[in-house]
């Protein structure tokens, strides 16, 4: 994996994170919303997994980026785990 790679994938997290806070907005917790969530999950481990793989790459922007997604994606987490319905 290169630097482009990873930055494509920052790209997508960061973009499906703001899709997932759209979606529970607009329509509430449903599956969609779980499901981008669980998406995120998915890609974030990803990019962990990437970074681990490839020490050279990592910088202090990229490992600042993983915490600030694991924290957004822990908080879009408690969300999903509500039942459905519209947020207040």
């Amino acid at each position: 994996m290169d630097a482009d790679e990873l930055a494509r994938i920052e790209a997508t997290l960061l973009a499906a994170i703001a899709e997932a806070k759209v979606v529970v907005r607009r329509f509430g917790v449903n599956a969609q919303f779980r499901d981008l969530v669980r998406h995120l999950r998915e890609m974030h481990a990803l990019l962990v997994e990437a970074m681990i793989a490839n020490e050279r790459l990592q910088t202090e922007y990229l490992r600042s980026l993983r915490v600030a997604v694991e924290n957004s994606i822990e908080h879009l987490e408690g969300l999903a785990a509500m039942p459905d319905g519209k947020m207040q």
